[in-house]
Formats: C-alpha cells, structure tokens, sequence
C-alpha cells in the first residue's frame, strides 16, 4: 500500500514522500489449532444451548420435567470436552491463542453455571 506523507513546507511548496507501508510482523509456523477452535465451538453451543432451554423451561412454567435435566446433563458433557480440548490445545506449541482462550473461558463460566445449578438442584 503506497501512502503520500506531508513532510514540510519549502518556501511555499509541500513537499510530499512517497513510501511503502510496513507490513505486519508474521510469524511463521503459527497457526489456530484444531483443538481451540473446536473448544471455542464447542463453548459457544453450550452458552446458546443454556440460553435456550432457560427460555424454553420460562414458557413451560418451570415444569419442563426430565427432558430439560438431560438436556442440561448433555450441554455439561460438551462443557467439560470443551474445557479439556481447550487445556491441551495450551499445550501445543507455536499457536495462537485466541480460540482456546475463548473456548477455556466460555467452558469454565458454563461448567461453574451448571454446577451450581446442579447442587442448588440437589439442595431443594
């Protein structure tokens, strides 16, 4: 990319120079891995999947029976594959980091949710 930069002022006349643009610093043999975009993937189903039955459970009255607690127990289990896919996806070498962070985090907040969900469950 070819950009024109004022530099200064000679006697009335702009002078102008003409350069090209740095490009950015690449790192070769980084790369996303299959793991943290499976995790992140994973992550986002389980937030969606909450969000839905929360609302599905709300219309039925909070008398959704079994059918929301398996739904519930299946949405934990993708959680935890997240988290653990997330963890050894840390473990790899020469990444970038962004969709394991993002499938770490999404999966640690929703397997805390459903576990005080579970013993609020059990309390009652």
């Amino acid at each position: 990319m070819k950009i024109f930069i004022h530099t200064e002022v000679k006697g009335g006349i702009c002078i102008f120079k003409l350069f090209r643009k740095k490009e950015a610093i690449q790192f070769s043999g980084r790369k996303h891995p299959g793991l943290g975009i499976l995790s992140a993937v994973f992550g986002i189903i389980t937030v969606l999947g909450f969000i839905a039955a929360c609302i599905a459970s709300g219309l039925k009255g909070g008398e959704g029976g079994q059918i929301f607690g398996i739904i519930g127990l299946f949405l934990f289990v993708i959680s935890l594959f997240g988290f653990i896919m997330s963890y050894k996806a840390f473990k790899q070498r020469d990444i970038f980091y962004r969709f394991p962070m993002t499938g770490l985090i999404t999966n640690g907040i929703m397997l805390i949710v459903y576990m005080i969900i579970y013993i609020l469950g059990i309390i009652r």
